[in-house]
């Protein structure tokens, strides 16, 4: 107990009957009141200008303050367990140090509360040692001589602190019990969020700063995949513009973090940012500076899977044994649920899958073997003579022999020879392709055929291999991405998915309950994601494993760029990158890795957009294409009560402004970035220039119709002569204009 020096059989140096009236007056059930009244009495008997009770946890070595003198604070407030107050713990009777010399956390709530400025003020310090609590006394400027200070404080707690002791521990058996039941609750709310991992992250990281009174906190998945942390968070919670959840990448031996995954031990930093291993990047919330950090492992059974991190506890300089038995109890909770989350989404997944699998099977026709046949012993012309032209128009070729250029395309590349491609599984490759696309009005077979083209003509022309641009497996995956980047195409846009999330319909009118916005939606580019996992599948069926006679390291190289160059052909993720595209632009490095892979994705959309570079004839034919797409998919948003937009809306799009404002903000800028990689493609921006002029002259046709006439014009055979006569009309009253201005300067 308390009494290291010889118990006295007495009272000596203190009245008793102060000592029993204060006693019968310790009858409040805070400990916060029973301390105001110990700390009147010390002042008084030690003479003293201040007194308070600095509480300590041995087995946690935690140390707070209640009261300072008479009056209570708000709240119980920690302070460090400094090497100070640990020796005096330890010693026998009273230690004496100047206030000044104080940590600056006990100073905070002592100096306030002092009436005069003083740093050679003393502060005597007396221990009470105990189990599971003591006390250290302290009593500021005494004017009795400290050797009597100690025995009033001694010969006091005799009587205050079996009183005081209790209603300490009984208070702190009533926050065990309080956080044990907010541990419940926040477990019963995890469990109901194992349908989508993200939402349930969210909430974890709320929860977390909740239970533990933290400022902000992350939450880091192991990718066993890469071998390293994810982390996600909302950049709402830092007030940032973008609204888009944002995901960091970190190695996984980085920081306290990485102490953390390679332990499996909790690790709790008074000053994080003095501690050697701390890295910033890992170790602090993006923006915020980290004054404390409690990190804990998240564990299943099969070990760890990710890192929780709790940043700057609020109302106390760190975090305490309470907060990281509640980090320990709470990460095993936390555990189960993401695990159990992880199962969920997967076999939602492989239910989704299957349904689409399915409906692929059902919707498509195998490839027989008669049909590889007669595409390789094909004997018709093959060799029209511009076909390597990149403003050739595809649709001057009988659409039943498009599949046997295809394969011209790999021969005169030299791809079949370089990678050893067998012909029978190339040709059933290219057939199951074929059938793979639906038939919409634009994104169909005949499209993925011209975009293929292009991008052999670029190859052909622009020489991407020879000059260096590409190196061979990469040219071989542009033509394969080129031939599969729309691969089972709905007709519809990203946006018709996400928005139809439960029920979608086609184009051709059908209602199939799809769900590729719940497949996809969480990774952006829905439908890219789709044509994907659908060419990949295509590559995967036995037959059309086209690709099988790789070494194992291009292989794998190959899916990655696949997936590169599909990916690219979302447009959102091309004005995402645009000013990084066009710093690259500026001083291209063909030996730059960062460098090569942005022009991967800008030929992919090259070769999407080449229909813009054909003659007008082309563009015409795409452009109701193209339109046709739009307006039904308009029409359904109409029928199931969603507002469709104006380029969607046969009754609001005029087409003209529509193209131009396309070519203007689209396919210019791409093309110029084109020009200043590769000199040679300067001559695509000069088309782009006249097709704009030829669409202004149209506008003036089609402003003399109703607006939901405009397709039936665009496909009008009198087009054309209108769009002439409109030119010829603009010139007359141009140089009409010109000779009346020449005619009022000479007046």
């Amino acid at each position: 107990m308390i009494a290291r020096r010889q118990r006295r059989k007495s009272v000596q140096n203190s009245d008793p009957g102060k000592i029993l009236d204060l006693v019968m007056s310790l009858t409040d059930d805070k400990s916060a009141q029973l301390q105001t009244k110990i700390n009147t009495y010390l002042i008084q008997e030690c003479e003293a200008e201040q007194a308070l009770l600095v509480a300590v946890s041995r087995e946690h070595s935690d140390a707070f303050i209640e009261a300072v003198g008479s009056s209570m604070l708000m709240r119980k407030r920690k302070i460090c367990l400094t090497e100070k107050f640990k020796v005096v713990l330890e010693s026998v009777g009273e230690q004496t140090e100047y206030l000044s010399n104080m940590e600056e956390d006990f100073k905070s709530f002592v100096e306030p509360t002092l009436e005069s400025e003083n740093p050679k003020k003393r502060v005597v310090m007396f221990p009470i040692p105990d189990d599971p609590f003591s006390l250290i006394v302290c009593i500021v400027s005494p004017t009795v001589q400290e050797d009597r200070v100690g025995l009033i404080i001694y010969e006091a707690f005799l009587f205050f602190w079996p009183v005081l002791k209790k209603s300490i521990m009984l208070e702190y058996e009533r926050t065990v019990k309080y956080k044990c039941q907010q541990l419940l609750r926040v477990a019963r709310r995890l469990f109901t969020q194992v349908e989508k991992l993200q939402t349930l992250l969210h909430m974890a990281m709320e929860q977390a700063k909740m239970l533990m009174s933290a400022e902000y906190c992350s939450v880091m998945l192991i990718d066993v995949d890469q071998m390293e942390l994810v982390e996600i968070y909302d950049p709402m919670e830092l007030q940032m513009t973008n609204t888009e959840t944002v995901k960091r990448r970190f190695k996984m031996d980085v920081g306290i973090v990485g102490i953390v995954v390679n332990t499996g031990n909790l690790v709790n930093v008074k000053n994080p940012e003095k501690h050697p291993k701390f890295n910033p990047e890992i170790d602090a919330y993006p923006g915020i500076s980290c004054r404390s950090l409690l990190c804990f492992p998240i564990r299943d059974q099969s070990g760890i899977i990710g890192v929780g991190s709790l940043y700057n506890k609020l109302g106390d300089p760190y975090f305490d044994a309470m907060d990281e038995e509640m980090a320990l109890a709470f990460s095993v909770y936390c555990g189960v649920c993401i695990v159990h989350s992880m199962v969920y989404q997967k076999m939602q997944e492989a239910h989704i899958r299957n349904a689409l699998a399915n409906e692929l099977v059902m919707y498509h026709m195998k490839v027989g073997d008669a049909e590889v046949s007669r595409l390789l012993e094909c004997t018709g012309f093959h060799k029209h003579p511009h076909f390597a032209s990149l403003s050739f128009n595809v649709r001057a070729l009988p659409p039943r022999e498009l599949p046997c250029y295809v394969l011209k395309m790999f021969s005169d590349l030299g791809l079949q020879k370089k990678f050893n491609l067998n012909a029978m599984k190339l040709a059933r490759f290219v057939l199951h392709v074929k059938k793979g696309y639906r038939d919409v009005p634009y994104h169909n077979w005949m499209h993925a055929f011209n975009v293929a083209q292009w991008a052999y003509a670029a190859l052909v022309n622009y020489k991407l291999v020879s000059s260096g641009y590409l190196n061979d497996l990469q040219a071989l995956m542009y033509l394969i991405a080129c031939l599969v980047h729309d691969l089972d195409h709905r007709g519809t846009t990203n946006r018709f998915q996400i928005m139809g999330l439960d029920r979608t319909v086609d184009v051709a009118g059908t209602v199939a309950e799809t769900s590729l916005a719940a497949l996809y939606s969480s990774e952006g580019s829905v439908m890219e994601r789709h044509h994907l996992a659908q060419a990949v599948c295509v590559l995967n069926t036995e037959g059309c494993d086209v690709l099988a006679a790789l070494p194992r390291a291009d292989y794998d190289r190959a899916i990655i760029m696949l997936k590169d160059y599909v990916l690219a052909t979302d447009l959102a993720n091309f004005f995402k990158n645009l000013p990084e595209y066009e710093m690259i632009a500026m001083d291209y490095q063909k030996g730059n890795r960062l460098h090569c892979a942005a022009l991967q994705a800008l030929l992919m959309n090259f070769a999407d957009l080449s229909d813009q570079l054909k003659d007008w004839s082309v563009i015409k034919k795409t452009a109701a294409a193209v339109l046709t797409e739009f307006f039904k998919q308009g029409e359904l948003e109409k029928s199931r009560g969603e507002p469709a937009l104006a380029f969607m809306d046969r009754d609001k799009c005029f087409i003209p402004a529509l193209e131009q404002e396309f070519l203007t903000t689209t396919c210019m800028p791409l093309y110029s970035l084109l020009a200043k990689i590769i000199p040679k493609a300067e001559a695509c921006t000069k088309v782009l220039e006249g097709h704009l002029k030829q669409w202004e002259a149209a506008s003036y046709v089609f402003s003399e119709v109703p607006i939901s006439a405009g397709l039936s014009v665009l496909l009008s055979p009198e087009l054309d002569n209108l769009i002439e006569q409109s030119i010829k009309e603009r010139e007359e009253e141009l140089a009409e204009s010109a000779k009346k201005t020449e005619a009022t300067d000479e007046d």
